[in-house]
């Protein structure tokens, strides 16, 4: 029935573009012949009676923790001097959802202190923001030149980890937040629920989590 249908649509078509002059007779038979083609090759191939092919899900992503605001920062990235000025000038640009700005921001503070593990860390956010989530080598050699400049500095382990998880690298982000929990002091304000939301979602391995420094 279905072949029918089309039959019957291709040849009004046609019928309508010739009855109002755009195909001459020529043109016409050409394009009759392309649908003579097209429909010999969807009565042998296309089978319009079966139902759609239900498309398979893709696979649920591993829950993250919600990224820390406010207090919740304290302890992840630097609070003071002019690396602090100009995250919190480039965090006024991600209210605004103009991560381009907060990205160039963040460029002119590195041409000022390249060495800043927070720049790049912020630098890093900047491009993901920027590719709605998506991290790019570019925004990955952010978080991994914070870490080379600083081993274990929080901020880029936390953001570094929590973008492997939602770009399906989930184990490659375990043994990031199993150091980032290690590194945090024990009255961070984020550590507990912290551990809390890794051990429901998985992502922390099963390991003593005293954190660096404090007594055994």
């Amino acid at each position: 029935m279905a072949l029918f249908l089309v039959i019957a649509l291709g040849l009004v078509t046609l019928g309508l573009l010739w009855w109002r002059g755009k195909l001459s007779a020529g043109a016409l038979s050409v394009s009759g012949a392309a649908l003579s083609l097209g429909l010999v090759g969807y009565a042998l191939q296309g089978s319009p009676s079966l139902p759609a092919a239900p498309v398979a899900p893709r696979p649920a992503a591993a829950a993250v923790p919600a990224l820390p605001n406010g207090s919740a920062k304290d302890g992840l990235m630097d609070k003071v001097g002019g690396e602090a000025d100009t995250l919190a000038q480039a965090d006024a640009y991600f209210r605004i959802d103009r991560p381009d700005l907060a990205a160039r921001v963040i460029r002119l503070g590195l041409e000022k202190n390249p060495q800043s593990p927070g720049l790049w860390t912020g630098l890093g956010n900047a491009m993901v923001a920027h590719d709605k989530g998506l991290l790019s080598p570019p925004a990955e050699y952010c978080y991994q030149r914070a870490l080379r400049l600083v081993p274990g500095y929080p901020g880029a382990l936390y953001y570094y980890a929590i973008l492997l998880v939602e770009n399906d690298r989930a184990s490659e982000a375990k043994p990031l937040f199993a150091e980032l929990v290690r590194r945090l002091p024990s009255d961070a304000p984020m550590r507990s629920s912290l551990i809390a939301d890794l051990q429901k979602a998985g992502l922390l391995e099963n390991q003593p989590l005293v954190p660096e420094g404090a007594a055994k």
